[in-house]
């Protein structure tokens, strides 16, 4: 799947473990780029629906439209699905607020 991301810093942490940790700390860093290479592997948004781990879900509220993805305990990643076979990476968030 192509994967457009909303910032520079979402890009660039994709690709490197050191920038990922030093962004988000290491063990977010480290499931950010996992979860990344995920959505590289699948050829269509659909196919993410069967991967139960990922916890795929469309957002309500402010976030309506988006999608999140699972990574540890309260952060989520947050996607927008451009079309089948695409999609942007739109943030990464603590959606607990702590």
């Amino acid at each position: 799947m192509d994967i457009e991301f909303k910032s520079k810093q979402l890009a660039d942490a994709s690709l490197s473990l050191t920038e990922a940790g030093r962004i988000f700390g290491l063990p977010i860093g480290r499931k950010y780029i996992q979860r990344v290479a995920v959505l590289r592997a699948v050829d269509k948004f659909s196919q993410l629906f069967g991967l139960k781990a990922l916890r795929l879900h469309r957002l309500k509220g402010k976030y309506a439209g988006l999608y999140s993805i699972t990574l540890t305990g309260n952060y989520r990643l947050i996607l927008e699905k451009l079309q089948e076979d695409k999609v942007k990476v739109m943030d990464l968030e603590d959606y607990h607020g702590d």
